[in-house]
């Protein structure tokens, strides 16, 4: 039991927090070097520098870049995933770069499972760990692939999606189910 007084004057009442909720970044972060293009289909660098102004625009408290195991990314579709570690410390790096003010931070859970980790049970690791309402940034693509998999009419009722879609990858054609749920999820350009 904590014995210490502190004295505040009369009336005083704690400010009401304005930031608050997570945003979860579920993408393969697999960076080129030349200007900062994605070497797969995901964000890239500057679909990531779109997320953290979004966050920034929201009051998002925190942004959490969760980075998947290669197995899992070959599971999802992505040829030749460079190894975890790599991508890890490649991400560590532009994260510096990036002029973020809401606190980011990357997570390497699969770094310790070293292997295959559905994207469902990542969300429900990254749920317990943080704080809530959710919010998901992933590219295009990634979303398309979330919303094929079994578990997706569950969790979209649970976060909101957040999806980058860059102009040089053409028009984006939402899957039949992202569609359905047109209401969960906001596309930045």
């Amino acid at each position: 039991m904590n014995r210490n007084h502190t004295h505040v004057p009369y009336g005083y009442e704690p400010p009401e927090e304005t930031a608050k909720g997570t945003l979860f970044v579920y993408d393969s972060f697999a960076i080129s070097e030349e200007e900062g293009h994605p070497a797969d289909d995901g964000l890239g660098l500057s679909g990531l520098e779109q997320l953290a102004s979004w966050a920034e625009r929201r009051f998002i408290s925190r942004i959490a870049l969760y980075v998947p195991h290669e197995e899992t990314l070959k599971r999802m579709g992505v040829r030749y995933p460079e190894p975890l570690y790599k991508r890890e410390s490649s991400l560590r790096e532009t994260l510096e770069g990036l002029n973020v003010s809401v606190p980011a931070s990357v997570d390497v859970w699969e770094q310790k499972r070293k292997k295959y980790t559905p994207m469902d049970t990542a969300l429900r690791y990254m749920g317990e760990r943080y704080a809530a309402p959710y919010f998901v940034g992933l590219s295009g693509e990634y979303a398309n692939r979330f919303a094929s998999y079994h578990g997706f009419e569950e969790w979209i009722r649970k976060l909101r999606l957040v999806i980058v879609h860059s102009e040089a990858a053409g028009a984006f054609h939402p899957h039949p189910l992202l569609a359905k749920h047109e209401n969960r999820w906001n596309l930045l350009p």
